[in-house]
């Protein structure tokens, strides 16, 4: 993998095995962060059902945990990383090799980036990131 072209204010267009193990650990913790905040939603909404029941209205998502949602999506978003699931948390890293696009790719209890996998192929297509060092 050859080193890459950065955009939007430092951030890569495409991440390099080294630059996307240096995010995992932010990444993991801004996961969980998200993953808290939406069983804190579902059971807000969960409550805010029962209570309204018979009057009609219909409760909303609390306005500080979708401030917080949405600040933390943005980071994921402003890093052109993909989200894939919260829980268990899976998120792809854009990356290049040879020419065309792979996903370099973390799950929940990863230290670090072991695998990859080509954008149509998806979860059950990962491959081993040694394979793109050879």
């Amino acid at each position: 993998m050859r080193p890459q072209r950065q955009h939007n204010g430092g951030v890569p267009e495409h991440y390099t095995i080294e630059e996307a193990d240096a995010l995992v650990p932010e990444v993991a913790e801004r996961i969980a962060r998200l993953g808290a905040l939406q069983r804190r939603a579902a059971a807000g909404l969960a409550g805010a059902r029962r209570r309204s029941r018979g009057n009609g209205h219909r409760g909303g998502l609390e306005a500080g945990v979708a401030g917080e949602m949405g600040a933390l999506l943005a980071w994921f978003e402003e890093r052109r990383l993909l989200i894939k699931g919260v829980a268990p948390a899976l998120v792809d890293f854009p990356a290049e090799c040879e020419g065309g696009e792979v996903l370099l790719c973390w799950t929940e209890g990863e230290e670090r980036i072991g695998w990859y996998h080509l954008p149509d192929a998806g979860f059950a297509g990962r491959r081993p990131v040694g394979e793109l060092r050879d």
